[in-house]
């Protein structure tokens, strides 16, 4: 996907790359304007494969346009191509992006991608240094969405959502707040922020067009931002990565109100918190709700190492009581949870929020122990089902009088759109409930991990974007 400020051409073309063995290099921001940019980047060097020197290589530059610049490497019998794409982002920021071909091994691809990074971080900074960093704030933008592909026959498929990020914030601060987890503080460019209740989370438009969901860490009284912690990704398809690499402070986003599938009840006699990794980030919000109303509560948070606790300094300083699970390995996690949830006392309520896996025992753990389902809360940040999708059936719209045809490969939220039925979503793989319906008849086979399991028996919703029907037809209520 290319984001622009200004309109350009509908599609952009990049041709002679075999999309195959093509390696994507990191993004690299530069505080300096895009044309700026690509005129210094015309002296780029770089070694075709990671044995070779750079001084050694000999490189071409053989095409150049105003968007983009290609070199060849040549280096004894080796040879490789780099296609840099420099995208405005506003007056006086753009970021450089770049695809390597003839990439084989997995040892070579990540140090192709060590030497990209070293190189374009170097040209940025001694780009920036010569300029004077920044030359201009950055200015809010609309970006024009476009796709591009590596063959003029061959179209890249853009991401959709129907998340509305109306919101127009900035970035106060962002700060590293323990191993690859990086936070941020977002304040509003006018008027207030809508109050965002314990568990809540907000939609954010990515200046790569992405749209990706955080939860908010704010504790009580802290309404004039939001602050969100967001987890490295090793396979970060995008989202994390932008924002640690390319989002600064200063800079403008769009993001939604707040939303609230994991809300946090005030009349249980204890509450049970815990969480897993990043999956810190709703129960910290909880965590500091309870504390400053005078409820009972236990906070557990299982992490690698005591550098993999985030906003532990957070909770200390709010007087949270912080019980930390360091190093478990899956058996320990069991037992400690056991431990835990060990019995269940009436109108005790218990919340978690980690890794699929650690959830996914935490349930049956508390199962075994005789908790209801009514008493397990959950949230899910992503969902490890293996979708499938290899079923053809039919869709009943009851309030639209219009019968629809789901086929192999796609899905029902995908096919209400296409038909005209404005459907909200928002992570589109059966994690958030944002897309759910409710089903009049049929039933339903449930792939998501937002219902429990008592709500999935009563097959009465169903969530269009991963579930699917178990027979011929279902009756949905839209």
């Amino acid at each position: 996907m290319w984001a622009a400020p200004a309109d350009i051409q509908d599609d952009v073309h990049i041709s002679g790359l075999n999309e195959g063995d093509l390696l994507t290099l990191r993004p690299i921001p530069v505080n300096a304007p895009a044309d700026v940019v690509l005129e210094r980047l015309k002296s780029y060097r770089f070694a075709p494969v990671f044995e070779a020197n750079v001084a050694q290589s000999e490189v071409r530059l053989i095409e150049a346009d105003q968007r983009s610049l290609r070199f060849l490497s040549s280096y004894e019998n080796d040879s490789a191509e780099v296609l840099l794409f420099v995208q405005p982002v506003s007056e006086g920021r753009c970021v450089v992006r770049g695809i390597v071909s003839s990439v084989k091994c997995q040892q070579e691809r990540m140090a192709i991608l060590r030497q990209h990074n070293w190189l374009l971080s170097e040209a940025r900074n001694s780009i920036e240094a010569e300029l004077g960093s920044p030359l201009t704030p950055p200015v809010e933008v609309a970006p024009k969405i476009v796709q591009f592909h590596a063959r003029p026959d061959s179209v890249a498929r853009t991401e959709s959502s129907g998340a509305v990020t109306a919101l127009r914030v900035s970035v106060k601060r962002k700060w590293s707040e323990c191993d690859d987890v990086m936070a941020f503080e977002l304040v509003p460019l006018e008027g207030a922020l809508p109050t965002a209740q314990p568990g809540s989370h907000i939609d954010v438009r990515l200046p790569n067009g992405l749209t990706r969901q955080y939860s908010i860490v704010n504790g009580p009284g802290e309404g004039s931002s939001y602050q969100i912690g967001v987890k490295r990704e090793l396979d970060s398809r995008g989202g994390s990565e932008c924002l640690h690499e390319v989002v600064r402070e200063g800079d403008l986003l769009a993001i939604s109100a707040p939303r609230n599938n994991f809300p946090l009840r005030r009349d249980a006699e204890k509450t049970i918190l815990i969480a897993g990794g990043i999956g810190v980030t709703p129960i910290c919000a909880m965590a500091q709700a309870l504390h400053h109303q005078g409820l009972a509560y236990e906070l557990h948070h299982f992490a690698r190492t005591a550098s993999h606790i985030a906003f532990a300094r957070r909770l200390s300083q709010a007087g949270v009581n912080h019980r930390q699970h360091l190093g478990l390995d899956a058996a320990a996690t069991a037992k400690m949870l056991h431990d835990v949830l060990a019995k269940y006392e009436p109108s005790q309520q218990v919340y978690v929020c980690g890794p699929g896996p650690m959830l996914t025992a935490a349930r049956q753990i508390a199962q075994e122990n005789g908790w209801p389902e009514s008493a397990v809360h959950f949230e899910y940040f992503a969902n490890d089902t293996l979708i499938d999708d290899s079923s053809s059936f039919e869709v009943s719209l009851a309030r639209s009088n219009l019968s629809l045809t789901v086929g192999a490969g796609e899905t029902i939220l995908e096919v209400l759109r296409r038909n005209g039925v404005d459907m909200p979503s928002s992570c589109e793989q059966g994690a958030c409930g944002t897309c759910m319906v409710s089903v009049l008849e049929g039933e339903p086979f449930h792939q998501d991990v937002y219902l429990n399991n008592d709500e999935k028996k009563q097959g009465k919703k169903i969530m269009t974007c991963v579930s699917r029907a178990l027979g011929k037809r279902l009756v949905l209520d839209i």
